[in-house]
């Protein structure tokens, strides 16, 4: 097994290295498989994961017995739909040891939490090779063919310790992606700054790093963008800005378009599975990565919706043992996938939408602007939340709308003085913050999805 990841070694450093180039030598493999290799990859690694996981994962032992469902079951692809599906209340209900590989101790993996978006918070583990696999995917060459810039050039930006810069401005500056990124590339030029600064601190560092790529939330990219704007300031351009964990809609590709020159990429990730999509070269979808994770669209049947119908996402991960992801509809997401081949030839499905997460940045009546994640990660350990939405409907007043954990018995005041004390302090005083305790959160006629932070103040637009 792989040292504690709090002591690790130089020797740690260099293994990581090495890992990490027989991955992406392994990525650049699995992206060139035809259609009929595809699929015979898929059902190998498939099958391989569902006795992996009824062998070693109480979490799915149960649900597959309970379902009357064993690895012997699966035979073709299709078999897939006879497991059972898997929620957030399951990762929930059987954490911490219930969801652990009997083969990982807890140390040796990283703990993933979910919940900045997503409205309903979960946490899994996450082997260091499956760890490292995600991060070779990441690259932009290996999510998407794009003739402006090639993988080759973007690893040897990196291995021949060129003059360049990938700036990630992510949530909360984990230490589990400076880490990552430090052991594989300790001399590689990479910066991470926290998304939760105001979008003054991102654009100085942009202007300071002058970075080639970015990686960020739309939620971010939005923020850059008005302040630009609005203060007529001049920021750096990069070759490419990838956008990841959220919504990126048409209004918002218009406002970057308008502010940077830099080629755009709408990637499809989770918490849960890391990249699942990748914005096609011709901008007409997303190719999922059908090497990496098996999704399907289901209806409320959960049967598999016809190709051009909306359905809920169900993904299955081909690779984290640590913590295996089958079946699991805990994304919250739907989305359409089109009917006729993508011109740019990949044999990858093509997503036409994502319907996925929506988040709005809060502004006080000060002027200042205060990023979701600033409120979401407020909630992340406050006990017995099921589902919650976050409204600015005034500059001065906030609406927290709460979905109990109906499993347990827990005092109403007691969580709403946690989150009005929280939540009071994060928006500096100036905001009234109420919570209710709602039966449900409600949803925009017409569609299957929620904003988990909306912001009323300013914006024409309905939650």
């Amino acid at each position: 097994m792989t040292k504690s990841i709090a002591k690790l070694t130089g020797i740690d450093n260099l293994i990581s290295a090495v890992k990490y180039v027989r991955s992406l030598k392994r990525v650049q493999e699995l992206a060139e498989l035809d259609a009929h290799e595809l699929q015979q990859f898929q059902l190998e690694r498939l099958k391989q994961i569902v006795r992996y996981a009824y062998e070693n994962v109480e979490l799915y032992n149960k649900k597959f017995r309970h379902a009357g469902v064993s690895p012997d079951d699966i035979q073709k692809l299709e078999d897939i739909q006879k497991l059972p599906i898997t929620t957030k209340d399951d990762f929930k209900h059987f954490y911490p040891e219930g969801i652990l590989s009997k083969e990982y101790r807890p140390e040796d993996c990283y703990l993933l939490g979910t919940g900045g978006s997503t409205g309903t918070p979960v946490k899994i583990y996450m082997d260091i090779d499956a760890a490292i696999f995600n991060f070779a995917v990441s690259l932009p060459k290996l999510m998407a063919r794009m003739p402006e810039i090639t993988v080759c050039a973007v690893v040897k930006d990196f291995l021949l310790k060129k003059n360049v810069t990938y700036l990630f401005i992510v949530v909360d500056k984990p230490t589990a992606v400076e880490s990552l990124h430090s052991r594989v590339f300790w001399s590689m030029k990479h910066t991470v700054v926290n998304s939760l600064e105001p979008p003054e601190v991102h654009i100085s560092e942009i202007n300071k790093r002058r970075p080639k790529y970015i990686y960020t939330y739309p939620s971010v990219m939005r923020n850059i963008c008005a302040v630009v704007r609005e203060k007529h300031l001049t920021v750096h351009q990069p070759s490419l800005i990838m956008l990841v964990g959220e919504v990126f809609d048409a209004p918002l590709r218009n406002l970057i378009k308008k502010t940077f020159k830099s080629e755009l990429l709408d990637v499809y990730g989770s918490t849960e599975a890391g990249y699942m999509a990748c914005e096609c070269s011709q901008h007409i979808g997303m190719h999922v990565l059908s090497w990496k994770v098996i999704v399907e669209l289901i209806g409320d049947d959960n049967r598999v919706v016809p190709v051009g119908e909306s359905g809920k996402v169900v993904i299955t991960d081909l690779f984290n043992k640590a913590t295996p992801i089958i079946r699991y509809e805990g994304l919250g997401d739907y989305a359409v996938q089109k009917v006729e081949p993508c011109s740019c030839g990949m044999c990858l499905p093509l997503l036409a939408r994502v319907e996925g997460r929506v988040v709005d940045s809060l502004v006080l009546p000060d002027g200042q602007v205060i990023h979701p994640y600033h409120l979401t990660l407020a909630l992340e350990d406050v006990p017995h939340i099921s589902k919650f939405q976050i409204r600015q409907e005034r500059p001065d007043y906030v609406k927290v709308l709460l979905v109990k954990d109906k499993s347990v018995e827990a005092k109403d005041e007691i969580i709403e003085r946690r989150i009005i004390e929280r939540f009071t302090s994060i928006l500096k005083n100036q905001v009234r913050v109420e919570v209710e305790i709602v039966p449900d959160i409600p949803r925009p006629a017409g569609s299957h999805k929620y904003a988990t932070v909306i912001s009323l103040v300013g914006r024409d637009r309905t939650p």
